[in-house]
């Protein structure tokens, strides 16, 4: 019969084991408190709550192409700017487009764009934006946040604990070091589409009803499913051009690094 101090080694290893293999706590973990931001959307601040998105922190959104990663994105982005606060949006691929992230709420006067022309523009970018403690936020997306390695991943959260800088990187959750390091895991299922009759006596799309697992938390009790719907003039998307000369005129853009720096030098 083992002894009350072998059965608590033995609890304490198995639970070692399963958050190495599961890249998170236990469900049953001790919760901890650390302050946030909330994304707007009651649902999901609730599922979170009370810490929401940690300041200082790695959060991984992830999930295939057209599920919701970016709506989540434009939600949180909207809440910061609103409270005045810089953020910033590396976008290597062109996706971010502006009349979206206005309709979303998100204050375009706040928010800085950076379009890195290759994976090493996209660290340099990050490293600048976190280490700079002038943004509130800093989103990461495309393809190319998938070749973060684990020494890239540990110097970008090291300056993000210094600064206070929330880093949101939009993943497919390919990346095991993202995955290691990341405080937050959300993993967005997909979408289903809303329907409402018309005028004409048909169906209109009216949105879409969005499925969230968080898969890993600190702050939070992992394991829970949030649904929520977003109405379609809400519905945030990326749509890659071919040709950088394409891009919407709307769009708030930076064309390289140096001039990412001089931006937030001037609203630090």
């Amino acid at each position: 019969m083992m002894t009350s101090a072998q059965q608590k080694s033995r609890s304490t290893l198995l639970r070692g084991l399963l958050e190495s293999r599961w890249h998170g706590p236990c469900a049953h973990g001790p919760i901890t408190s650390t302050s946030g931001w909330p994304t707007g959307i009651p649902a999901l601040d609730h599922a979170l709550a009370p810490a929401g998105f940690p300041q200082g922190r790695l959060i991984e959104i992830f999930g295939e192409r057209s599920c919701g990663k970016t709506t989540v994105a434009y939600a949180l982005l909207a809440t910061c700017t609103a409270a005045e606060r810089v953020c910033a949006y590396v976008d290597p691929e062109h996706g971010f487009f502006a009349p979206a992230a206005r309709r979303a709420g998100i204050a375009l006067e706040q928010i800085i764009v950076v379009r890195p022309r290759d994976p090493a523009a996209l660290r340099r970018s990050a490293d600048a934006l976190v280490r700079s403690g002038a943004c509130a936020v800093v989103v990461l997306d495309g393809r190319s946040v998938s070749e973060l390695q684990t020494h890239h991943c540990a110097r970008l959260i090291a300056q993000a604990e210094k600064t206070g800088t929330t880093l949101v990187a939009l993943s497919r959750g390919e990346n095991s070091a993202l995955a290691s390091f990341a405080t937050l895991r959300l993993w967005m299922r997909g979408l289903c589409a809303l329907w409402q009759p018309g005028a004409d006596g048909g169906d209109r799309l009216s949105g879409y009803g969005i499925d969230v697992e968080i898969v890993k938390a600190r702050s939070a009790a992992a394991g829970k499913c949030v649904s929520f719907a977003s109405p379609l003039s809400d519905v945030a998307g990326t749509w890659p051009l071919a040709d950088s000369n394409d891009a919407p005129s709307a769009a708030v853009s930076a064309a390289a690094s140096n001039v990412v720096l001089t931006a937030v030098a001037a609203g630090s």
